[in-house]
């Protein structure tokens, strides 16, 4: 495996040698002096660059008479301070991903190298801690070049980046406190470093998670800062963070449906995971992105190294610039939900889609996307998740599941085929690529009127509170139930202990039950094949659209099929929310 990576590696910076940028300025100097500034943006705080100069992180997997024990690195990185207001500011640390940072040598990137033949990753995240500090954040995007390479050793997954973070924090909080600064811009007073929260793009996402895991311990500021408010991971990629565990605290994920280095948008799994973590209490939101790609995030990188065969919908992509002022509005409105007022943070939710009395929507920020919304545990309950099969007999209230007229098929989590599972074809795993691999139920039906029917036992009813029914779903593009390039469309009906009902139908272009793009093509071992990306998203029906019924003796929730003549969908997590909280 590590070879592989580091044959990858070493084609990696043959394809991305063309984007490398100059040099890094001189530490205090503006990272880009030459950028023109965002329409609106002229007195933008601008990142300047900076060094704590040279220093070494422990390798404790090595003796301590190796040359690999005690690892050189420089700490560097860009930093962008508010410009106006006194602070303290809270505090945002941008993780980059893994490209290569020193020249490769016989397939690894030796290092050290000079610092002028290193690539600085770091600088492609200058515009967003630009952004960000106009926005009222002190923003770092950090050199972790060093935690990526292999030409120092076989690293040990986040022991190095660990190390780093922690040494820039520590030099930030002094420098804040009026002690030595070597960050070129005035600090005194300015860092809130126990109001923190971190972004990681690629397998910086998945660090940032693991780092967030580990601060849980600084609640009490021993170390000068922390703990961490929530994380923001962009085209995460799942490698050595074990997404069982669930996160912490608030997890914004950010999918680029064309990325095309992450390709089956496996950074999902964090989401997945999470809403099957037993002590998952912080809400959880994906953003499926369309027409984005993985490298365009960071602005130092060109196109992604690798093909989108088949894909229609990623013929014409976003521009770098646009997708970069998504993440830029995207990023902003997260930690406004961690550090803002009530008031500030629920109309931020809003607009990251999370608010549980509208319906999802189809876009965020003026481009195409798609959410899916796990609220925190104290705003959800759960009546269909599922997690086993005899979730599909009874449901998670301890009420019958009934299914009239329709199909109903149990996929556990995880990738697995025919061959390793037998009988499992409904479920796709091989075929389609349903990012993050949930648990779920298959539900078809060849004729209208069938019902898929969730019985609530008397006494655990009381749905007063709720604000909305939600559910995930998508449409089975290779079933040949589901009409081609036409959206489902179903009824929510909602009976109470004294016979009433309210239905309500979903709307025709619900983002969750549209057709998905891509093609279908044939494989010599697995028959039809699906090229698009298949993400169950959020269907959600506002209380409020279902008038009529004694909300706090809710008997039965019953999902119709009666609005199309046949059908196949995948389907997950029926849910009333309280809020995202």
């Amino acid at each position: 495996m590590s070879h592989l990576r580091l044959v990858l590696a070493a084609l990696l910076t043959l394809l991305v040698a063309a984007c490398v940028p100059p040099a890094p300025p001189t530490p205090g100097q503006p990272a880009n002096p030459s950028a023109t500034p965002a329409t609106g943006a002229a007195a933008r705080p601008r990142a300047v660059e900076y060094s704590l100069g040279a220093t070494t992180v422990t390798q404790a997997s090595f003796p301590e008479d190796s040359r690999f024990r005690h690892m050189p690195v420089q700490l560097n990185g860009l930093i962008a301070v508010p410009g106006t207001g006194d602070g303290p500011f809270p505090v945002v640390v941008i993780l980059h991903g893994t490209h290569p940072g020193c020249p490769v040598i016989d397939h690894v990137d030796r290092w050290p190298c000079d610092p002028a033949d290193e690539q600085p990753n770091y600088r492609g995240f200058g515009y967003l801690a630009e952004h960000l500090a106009a926005n009222g954040f002190i923003a770092l995007s950090l050199n972790i070049n060093a935690e990526n390479t292999f030409g120092f050793g076989e690293p040990a997954p986040g022991e190095r980046v660990g190390q780093i973070v922690d040494k820039h924090l520590r030099a930030l909080a002094l420098a804040s406190a009026g002690g030595a600064n070597q960050f070129g811009v005035a600090l005194k007073g300015k860092a809130d470093l126990h109001r923190l929260a971190l972004a990681g793009h690629s397998r910086g996402g998945e660090m940032a998670l693991e780092l967030a895991r580990g601060l849980q311990t600084a609640a009490g500021g021993a170390d000068g800062y922390g703990p961490v408010a929530g994380v923001l991971q962009i085209a995460p990629s799942p490698v050595f963070a074990d997404p069982a565990k669930g996160s912490p605290v608030p997890l914004g994920i950010l999918l680029p449906m064309c990325d095309a280095d992450v390709v089956n948008l496996d950074g999902q799994a964090f989401y997945e995971s999470a809403r099957l973590a037993p002590d998952q209490k912080a809400w959880v939101t994906s953003a499926f992105l369309e027409a984005a790609n993985h490298n365009y995030f960071n602005s130092i990188l060109g196109d992604d190294p690798f093909g989108r065969v088949g894909r229609p919908d990623c013929d014409a992509r976003l521009e770098a610039q646009a997708q970069q002022t998504f993440l830029e509005e995207y990023a902003v409105d997260f930690l406004v939900t961690l550090f803002g007022s009530a008031g500030e943070a629920s109309a931020a939710k809003t607009r990251l889609g999370m608010d549980a009395s509208t319906p999802a929507p189809s876009a965020l920020y003026g481009q195409a996307a798609r959410v899916a919304v796990l609220p925190g545990a104290a705003g959800r309950r759960a009546l269909f998740t599922p997690v086993t099969a005899d979730e599909t007999k009874t449901n998670r209230l301890g009420g019958e599941v009934r299914a009239e007229g329709a199909g109903v098929f149990f996929c556990e989590a995880g990738y697995y085929t025919p061959t390793t599972h037998p009988g499992t074809e409904p479920c796709r795993r091989a075929t389609v690529v349903i990012p993050g691999n949930p648990a779920l139920a298959v539900v078809s039906w060849d004729r209208p009127g069938a019902t898929l029917r969730f019985a609530l036992p008397q006494g655990k009813g009381d749905l007063s509170s709720a604000a909305a029914l939600s559910l995930r779903a998508a449409v089975d593009p290779l079933a040949r139930l589901n009409a081609k390039g036409k959206a489902q469309v179903f009824s929510i009906r909602v009976t109470d202990g004294a016979g009433r009902s309210a239905t309500v139908v979903t709307r025709p272009d619900e983002p969750a039950l549209r057709f998905p793009q891509g093609q279908v093509t044939e494989d010599d071992l697995f028959g039809d094949m699906f090229t698009g990306r298949v993400p169950l998203t959020t269907v959600r029906i506002p209380a409020a659209a279902l008038p009529g019924v004694d909300w706090s003796d809710v008997r039965e929730i019953a999902v119709q099929f009666d609005q199309t003549s046949s059908g196949a969908l995948f389907l997950a997590d029926l849910e009333w929310e309280q809020g995202a909280k």
